[in-house]
């Protein structure tokens, strides 16, 4: 019996020895896999972060370009409402001659209103529907001074207009053209409004000439 306690011996050692392997293999393996399962986690924060990151960059691109966009936009109008409202001023010291002269310049003008549409029609997909509703205001207000800077021309022209009559038309006339600046000023606080940037009160006004009879 004795003989057979080496062996013994050697073959609990033998099994202790496997039995320590495979627990150290197990304990490996759930280490690689905690570790694994860690750096899956990392990663996936990371790239979840890098997606935040570049859709922010994204956006913000986007509503720069919106941005400027509707500045470029209602910039080109008011300048072209700025060089109609300036037309219209000019006829103080237009001497037309006829009624077709007139009306050739009024139609010029007309067409200079007109081309403004296309920039409200950008306006209406880029902005709040504020910015180009104001800009349309701002539209029908110069087709009415267009209108009414006609009028007065030719009521000028008319030798036989009363003094009340020339009077009437050209006090019409002038708040005409006193209203296309109000009109300009509502498109910028719109704007400004739209743009996050802080309103303004007072734009620089229009002092009505004094009219010579006649």
């Amino acid at each position: 019996m004795t003989s057979w306690l080496p062996l013994l011996s050697s073959l609990i050692v033998a099994v202790a020895a496997v039995l320590g392997v495979v627990i150290n293999n197990r304990t490996n393996r759930a280490a690689i896999t905690a570790a694994d399962a860690r750096n899956q986690t990392t990663l996936d924060a990371a790239q979840r972060n890098i997606e935040a990151a570049n859709a922010a960059t994204e956006r913000r691109e986007q509503d720069k370009w919106r941005r400027d966009s509707i500045l470029t936009a209602v910039s080109s109008i008011l300048e072209s409402a700025a060089d109609v409202r300036q037309d219209l001023w000019d006829t103080l010291d237009l001497k037309a001659e006829s009624v077709e002269e007139v009306d050739s310049f009024g139609k010029q003008v007309l067409e200079s209103i007109s081309a403004l549409n296309g920039f409200i029609t950008r306006l209406r997909v880029l902005a709040n529907p504020k910015i180009p509703s104001r800009c349309e205001d701002l539209v029908r207000t110069l087709t009415a001074a267009q209108s009414i800077t006609v009028q007065r021309l030719k009521v000028e022209l008319d030798e036989e207009a009363t003094m009340d009559d020339v009077n009437a038309i050209r006090t019409l006339w002038h708040k005409a053209i006193s209203n296309t600046v109000e009109e300009e000023r509502a498109v910028v606080n719109a704007t400004r409004s739209e743009l996050g940037i802080e309103a303004i009160s007072t734009l620089p006004q229009l002092t009505p000439e004094p009219m010579d009879p006649a």
